[in-house]
């Protein structure tokens, strides 16, 4: 861990000092590279560039009085508003309607899951409502895979009893959900209040997650597929804070976040399976738990608190720290108490046509055996002793998954931006202002450590499976064509290698010891 730490650290480093280096020995933004000429050969006024001339300090077009071309000052960097979109359609003077979609096809050599298909990634709506400069509320809503949800309910009343059914229609892992719902009060630049749900700011990913924004069809095995995070992107929390941001010599900027949120914990949900077993019906149900988004309801009190401060030494270049803290055991399993400490570093390192973006995170989830105690001790009345098997035709298992007593991983991404000269009046390039290509290449690496799949309770049993350390690295190799900046379309390649462990972290549970996934994708925002 202290190497990854130590590595991911220093390359951020590396190029913040490179940045830095070019900035005090080149040009400030905006300017030439010609040296200024002599006012004995100076040339008429040219026709303005755009540039509009301050009056205060205007003279007359005396060429004998002829100045050397205006130094442009040293760009400030606009201060942030964290997860808002930019762009988006007006409908009226105060409110912006945006968005975003994404759809993939894959295609893999593995067995299971499906080894090729489509998959609608998600179509999220954002509504922006800024009254006055220093009032703004924020709201984004995600649709998941969800082409439909049908309900219907129906009381039926017979002779000598009634009937009451309910239907429930959908897709298969199919969701709706709240990611972002907040109103903010600006008390000026370095602060500004928001309350309601917002993005918890560790890492990089899960504060720029719209994928519109990415040139690799899937998220990353760290933020989304087999997530060090505490909760899987976008990870909402519902809570208060602040943020703002200061400027730093010529070019820099400091910025900073931090709330006290609800707080993840360990949840449940109850799953009803029906099956045919041995020429007999029957009717599973089971209680699983694990970690999920903190609740919205008011109950559970304020149980963490998180944070992020980054420095943005130029408008190409940022390096950023941050973490999440707080309790997330559940009060059925108090006096045990255990907490969640998660601390990431992430940056991004932009020039020319070159960029390079990257993340570390590491949680700490404390002493998972209390916790699987604790659930035991809870399920068995304090008794140790598993539940007898239900009535005929009927199974009930209880479930504790995916403990894991800490967990850590990284990935970094190089992207060169290039546009061939001879492609301008091509099909791809006709009728757009600035279209380009990306050449991508992104390596990551995640384990989680003496992982515990599952302890379950069921049939008078107590099972508890292994323990054991899981670790898969994925390189990625793409290329994304972008007509428009906020329209993506991409072709990728993953190699997925098992480096650790019986499975694989993703998909979950898999004996192989690599596989190889085709995917190609396209994302539209507005």
């Amino acid at each position: 861990m202290r190497r990854l730490f130590s590595f991911c650290t220093a390359l951020f480093v590396l190029c913040w000092a490179a940045e830095h280096t070019h900035a005090q020995s080149s040009p400030a933004a905006g300017q030439s590279n010609t040296q200024p000429p002599d006012p004995s050969k100076a040339q008429p006024p040219q026709p303005s560039t755009g540039q509009q001339p301050d009056p205060s300090t205007a003279q007359p077009d005396d060429p004998s009085n002829a100045q050397p071309p205006a130094q442009t000052a040293p760009t400030k960097q606009t201060p942030q508003n964290p997860g808002v979109r930019s762009g988006g359609v007006n409908v009226g003077d105060a409110v912006t309607i945006g968005g975003y979609g994404s759809m993939r096809y894959e295609a893999n050599n593995l067995d299971n899951p499906k080894p090729a298909g489509f998959d609608f990634r998600r179509f999220v709506l954002t509504t922006d409502a800024t009254p006055n400069d220093r009032l703004q509320a924020y709201v984004e809503i995600e649709f998941e895979r969800l082409a439909q949800i049908e309900v219907e309910r129906e009381l039926e009343r017979f002779e000598d009893g009634a009937a009451f059914k309910e239907e429930l229609e959908g897709g298969n892992g199919g969701e709706i959900s709240i990611e972002q719902m907040w109103g903010q009060f600006k008390f000026g630049d370095p602060f500004s209040v928001r309350f309601g749900q917002i993005l918890p700011p560790v890492g990089r990913f899960n504060i720029n997650h719209d994928d519109d924004r990415w040139d690799i069809p899937r998220r990353t095995l760290v933020d989304r597929n087999a997530p060090v995070l505490p909760v899987k992107t976008a990870w909402t929390e519902l809570g208060i804070g602040a943020h703002g941001g200061v400027d730093v010599g010529k070019t820099g900027r400091l910025q900073y976040q931090a709330y006290v949120v609800n707080g993840a914990l360990l949840d449940f949900t109850i799953e009803k399976v029906v099956e045919t077993e041995e020429g007999e019906a029957i009717l599973k149900q089971a209680g699983e738990f694990s970690l999920a988004r903190g609740p919205v309801n008011g109950e559970g009190g304020v149980r963490a608190g998180t944070w992020r401060l980054g420095f943005s030494p130029t408008l190409s270049s940022e390096i950023a720290f941050s973490g999440y803290h707080g309790k997330y055991t559940p009060e059925f399993m108090d006096p045990i108490t255990e907490k969640i400490n998660a601390f990431g570093v992430d940056g991004i390192y932009k020039r020319g046509s070159f960029a390079v973006e990257g993340e570390y995170i590491h949680s700490d989830f404390g002493n998972t055996d209390r916790v699987v105690e604790a659930f035991i001790d809870t399920v068995t009345g304090s008794t140790g002793t598993a539940p007898l098997a239900g009535a005929a035709g009927t199974e009930t298992e209880f479930a504790i998954k995916d403990l894991t007593p800490s967990r850590q991983g990284f990935w970094i991404e190089g992207r060169y931006r290039f546009w061939p000269e001879g492609w301008k009046n091509s099909f791809l390039g006709k009728g757009f202002d600035n279209p380009h290509l990306s050449g991508v290449l992104r390596y990551e690496r995640v384990t989680l450590h003496d992982a515990l799949e599952e302890v379950a309770i069921e049939h008078g049993e107590i099972e508890r499976a292994d323990e054991q350390t899981l670790r898969q690295e994925r390189t990625t190799v793409g290329l994304a064509y972008r007509p428009l900046q906020s329209v993506v379309f991409s072709v990728a390649v993953e190699f997925n290698r098992r480096l650790e462990g019986d499975v694989l972290v993703f998909p979950r549970g898999h004996i192989a010891n690599n596989y190889t996934s085709v995917l190609a994708g396209m994302a539209f925002g507005f």
